[in-house]
């Protein structure tokens, strides 16, 4: 595959992968995702849209307000902004008479596992994939997350063949985790990355993703992308053999009642 036939791809996958953890509605302009237990979860509660469906763009809108209104998530619910450059911005005047502000945010720079690893760290962690879940598992891994809740629902609810999940553990302690999954389209999604704060600074995120690279690898499943949460994450998933390849268009809109 060519980078354009990857980045069509990626776009698809991006658009569709709450499918695994949220309910959702399809309409002939995108995607309603929803879920009135976890309001607070942005990638649960927002909306897709693809432009080159869309022929009047103040009845969608109404449509989507209207959609997160029934639910009770109009304060809680966004549209993220499509792959269409500057899409919000050719169309500020229509979102401002349909009640949306928006936010541009930085483009999201889409790394593909092209290159070596050349990550070389001693091996510390006992490194297990996890398939089956409990409440050993979800304690294990939530101790290694951020977005606690988020990430138990994703994990939780999708947990196949398809779905790679693994944890670190020093002396039986869970101390670091990577998940990553092999999309439909035929790509490798990496989904979360992270490390306790006791043992953060250590190494482990660079073992771990030594770990995870070597296994695609072996494996030959296919093309690993992710993005770059912050440079300390950049810098180890480049020694990992990952560059940037293009970037997508950030941002997202919400009713300013």
């Amino acid at each position: 595959m060519n980078i354009e036939e990857i980045r069509k791809l990626i776009i698809k996958e991006e658009a569709e992968f709450p499918k695994t953890f949220a309910s959702y509605e399809e309409r002939d302009y995108g995607l309603l995702f929803h879920n009135t237990e976890n309001k607070d979860s942005n990638d649960s509660n927002h909306a897709v849209i693809y432009p080159e469906k869309i022929t009047d763009l103040h009845l969608v809108l109404n449509s989507i307000a209207d959609f997160y209104r029934s639910k009770g998530l109009c304060d809680y619910f966004s549209i993220y902004h499509p792959s269409v450059e500057d899409y919000f911005i050719n169309n500020a005047k229509i979102l401002k008479e349909c009640g949306y502000q928006f936010t541009i945010c930085p483009d999201t720079r889409i790394m593909l596992l092209t290159e070596e690893n050349i990550i070389d760290t001693p091996k510390r962690l006992d490194i297990r994939r996890i398939e089956k879940w409990d409440e050993r598992i979800e304690k294990d891994v939530l101790s290694c997350v951020a977005y606690k809740e988020h990430f138990k629902d994703v994990n939780k609810n999708s947990m196949n063949k398809n779905n790679y999940l693994f944890i670190g553990y020093l002396e039986n302690e869970a101390v670091s985790l990577l998940a990553f999954h092999v999309s439909k389209y035929g790509i490798t999604r990496f989904d979360e990355m992270g490390t306790t704060e006791k043992h953060k600074n250590k190494g482990y995120a660079r073992e771990m993703n030594r770990f995870a690279v070597d296994f695609l690898r072996e494996r030959n499943l296919p093309i690993a992308y992710q993005w770059p949460a912050h440079g300390t994450s950049e810098r180890i998933t480049t020694e990992a053999g990952f560059r940037v390849a293009f970037t997508l268009p950030s941002g997202y809109a919400t009713l300013a009642e």
